[in-house]
């Protein structure tokens, strides 16, 4: 099996990607706090700082005493990443603390009674592109001179940090994914052991173990309607095998008696020497039977090709009363011969495939006329229910014994096999008509009480 078409390892990189994008957001969300805090902070101090210098202007006496202690604004700033500007109205400077001799923006300066905000501190680009943060305002200096003092921080300490951190948030999202999928494949692959195990006992059964049954018990709840879906499935095959078997078991049944008539006529006439008329006589009787075989064969064709799933019906809207009465017409020799009388009851009209109603219904008729009393009434007949219609044919004549009833539709059945007669169909005639009802997704039934015999064809209405 190709690793793009497994399932463990599809899901596997599923439940990896999803652990890295849950893993991304949790660190995205973690870099912005840890960013924003650190900024917060570094703000903050930079606010206090411009305060502090405030004061310490305020409190001086003089600008000289100031500049002449550098050291003192140095170990105020505390590292090489700060600077301190105060400069005069006229633009000269008076301290000047910029170990990096960053270039500077024109800034607006607060005026000395506002207090410092986060909003007045300005993000500049600086010279070497690493950004600086400044916050400018205004002073008293000795004297009620006003001074402008220009508070600033390199931001390369907090840069390298963050990118750190960026780079262990890159190895962690990109280990944590690996690891996922290394646990995701492990845990799928046991998960999928029930499975295996019963891949394994679905390859164990062959045609000479249809009967067995996949165990349902103890295995996961996700497997359960497959195996159920399984063990149906088996159940439908071993039914259509057995069928299969009892169906090659029958044809060779049936096939044999007509062969075992042809050869034992055959080997009589060739035995002596007859007359014409004698072996026009044994022809007559192999033509019978070969007619006989040719019916089974056509039967045979027609039962195969009407369950094809793709058969194809040519549904037309019927006029009942017109098919009942082609019937008939067709049937009326027939029945004439035996005294029987056939009453049309047919009505309404049907959507239906022509040939195949006539030739289901042509069947039931053959089996009333053939199987109905001397002299006895057989009649066509429409009921109703509801999304239903049913066609009847009844006739009068010895009741079908209950056991016979549910098999009446097999094919090769006959409730009386001693009973078969010339032009019969071979025992394939209510198969057939079974088939067709099939074909138009309806049913057939069989109901036998008294002296009356009633087959049904029921049509679903829309």
């Amino acid at each position: 099996m190709q690793r793009s078409s497994s399932i463990a390892w599809r899901l596997a990189l599923a439940f990896a990607a999803v652990c890295a994008l849950v893993l991304s957001m949790i660190g995205v969300f973690l870099y912005r706090s840890l960013a924003g805090e650190i900024a917060y902070r570094d703000d903050l101090a930079l606010m206090g700082r411009l305060e502090q210098v405030r004061a310490l202007l305020q409190d001086s006496d003089s600008l000289d005493a100031l500049q002449a202690r550098p050291r003192l604004y140095q170990n105020m700033l505390g590292n090489q990443e700060s600077l301190l500007l105060v400069r005069r109205a006229d633009g000269s400077t008076v301290i000047g603390i910029n170990p990096r001799q960053q270039r500077l923006p024109e800034l607006q300066p607060i005026a000395q009674e506002l207090r410092p905000q986060r909003r007045d501190i300005l993000l500049w680009p600086g010279s070497d592109q690493v950004p600086v943060a400044l916050l400018a305002g205004q002073a008293s200096g000795p004297e009620g001179e006003v001074l402008t003092v220009i508070a600033g921080k390199i931001l390369s300490e907090r840069e390298q940090m963050l990118a750190s951190y960026r780079l262990r948030l890159y190895l962690a999202v990109g280990l944590g994914a690996l690891l996922a999928f290394a646990l995701g494949l492990l845990l799928l692959r046991r998960g999928l052991q029930p499975l295996r195990q019963l891949s394994e006992a679905v390859r164990e059964i062959d045609l000479r173990s249809l009967d067995r049954r996949l165990h349902s018990t103890g295995i996961p709840a996700e497997f359960r309607e497959p195996v159920q879906a399984l063990n149906a499935m088996l159940a439908r095959l071993e039914e259509s095998f057995q069928r299969l078997s009892q169906f090659s078991a029958d044809l060779a049944h049936e096939i044999r008696t007509p062969l075992h008539n042809l050869l034992g006529s055959n080997g009589l006439a060739l035995n002596q020497p007859r007359s014409a008329a004698e072996y026009q006589e044994v022809l007559a009787s192999n033509m019978e039977e070969f007619e006989r075989l040719g019916r089974m064969a056509e039967n045979l064709l027609f039962l195969a090709r009407a369950e094809q799933a793709d058969a194809a019906l040519d549904r037309q809207l019927l006029s009942l009363s017109a098919v009942g009465a082609q019937l008939c017409d067709y049937f009326e020799a027939l029945a004439d011969d035996r005294q029987i009388r056939l009453e049309n009851g047919f009505y309404g009209e049907l959507w239906a495939d022509q040939q195949l109603l006539q030739r289901a219904l042509g069947n039931l008729l053959a089996n009333a006329v053939r199987h109905a009393d001397p002299g006895s009434p057989i009649s066509l007949r429409r009921r109703d229910e509801a999304g239903w219609c049913w066609l009847q044919v009844h006739n009068q004549g010895p009741a079908i014994a209950p056991e016979h009833l549910p098999r009446l539709f097999d094919r090769f059945y006959r409730v009386d096999p001693s009973r078969a007669e010339p032009g019969d169909s071979g025992g394939l005639g209510l198969a057939i008509v079974r088939s067709i009802m099939l074909l138009h997704g309806g049913q057939v039934r069989v109901a036998s009480e008294g002296q009356t015999t009633v087959f049904e064809l029921g049509f679903a209405v829309l």
